[in-house]
């Protein structure tokens, strides 16, 4: 099973693993154009919003596979939950996966 995350914003786009670890990053033109502190801050921006989706999707895979292992277990595995961005992640979550 292939977990990733993906995020896009004002010309980037990201996939990453869980955890964080950047698979992807595609750039447009006109991302470029922003300069550099803009666009340093847009890539970080759609890398942890990712992230949390990537997060979220590996921990629904392991609750499925290995029942409730509750929050401090699989936050020692770097994959507590951001509320504010889990929540986009819960929207792209395939039915088979919800416990």
């Amino acid at each position: 099973m292939n977990i990733t995350g993906t995020a896009r914003h004002a010309g980037v786009t990201v996939e990453v693993a869980p955890g964080g670890a950047l698979r992807t990053l595609e750039l447009t033109a006109d991302a470029l154009r922003t300069g550099g502190p803009r666009l340093a801050d847009t890539i970080l921006h759609a890398v942890r919003e990712a992230a949390a989706e990537a997060n979220e999707r590996a921990r629904r895979a392991l609750e499925t596979e290995l029942g409730d292992l509750g929050g401090t277990e699989l936050s020692s595995l770097g994959l507590g939950s951001e509320k504010d961005l889990a929540d986009r992640a819960e929207d792209t979550t395939p039915d088979t996966w919800r416990v």
